[in-house]
């Protein structure tokens, strides 16, 4: 089954594809923007396309709607750092199969794709919804909420930097912010506390 992801940063992009991979979707296409996203949907059609709602300037929602007036059949499935219930209904009423926060495990986002691609005909989710009780989010930002989910990956504040596309100071301002928020000495506790809270996916 094809896939199309539109996710503004490329390191998140690979991830999930390599996720897919396992489980024998094909990644046709990646976008970044509402512009390559449609330009993508129209030239691979594919069956699922995994869309982040942030791009760049740009809002994923905005182009599922535009998607569905064009009578474009894929099956879109939210990927976000957003959480937040008014979040989830904006994508359902926009036309989403599904919503994922970026803090759900990958088995969990997987099971969600599998569940589209055999053709389940209710909304679906997967990820903890911030008004649902047991989930601490410790006041995070959601720039705090996507440096947090680059940190797994061992990734310099510099290179963090770069897919962020914000210098290394402000990651490190970042960094100082979550390390006092989270109550962690260093990157190390930080990634085991928002793993243990479901802030980040499970490595």
């Amino acid at each position: 089954m094809k896939v199309l992801l539109i996710d503004d940063h490329a390191l998140i992009r690979s991830g999930v594809a390599a996720a897919l991979a396992q489980k024998n979707f094909e990644v046709v296409a990646e976008a970044s923007s509402v512009g390559q996203g449609l330009a993508m949907l129209n030239t691979h059609k594919p069956e699922i396309t995994l869309i982040d709602i942030n791009l760049g300037g740009s809002n994923g929602i905005d182009l599922i709607k535009q998607a569905k007036g064009d009578g474009i059949s894929s099956k879109f499935v939210v990927l976000t750092m957003h959480d937040d219930n008014q979040t989830l209904e904006l994508a359902k009423a926009a036309g989403a199969v599904a919503f994922i926060t970026k803090s759900a495990p990958t088995d969990s986002l997987l099971e969600v794709i599998q569940s589209v691609a055999a053709g389940v005909d209710r909304f679906l989710k997967a990820g903890e919804i911030s008004t649902l009780p047991g989930r601490k989010d410790f006041d995070l930002t959601p720039r705090e909420l996507e440096v947090l989910s680059l940190l797994p990956s061992g990734a310099t504040a510099n290179a963090i930097g770069a897919v962020l596309f914000l210098t290394e100071a402000t990651i490190k301002t970042h960094l100082a912010n979550l390390y006092r928020k989270l109550g962690a000495a260093n990157r190390a506790q930080a990634v085991s506390i928002g793993i243990e809270n479901k802030l980040i996916t499970n490595q």
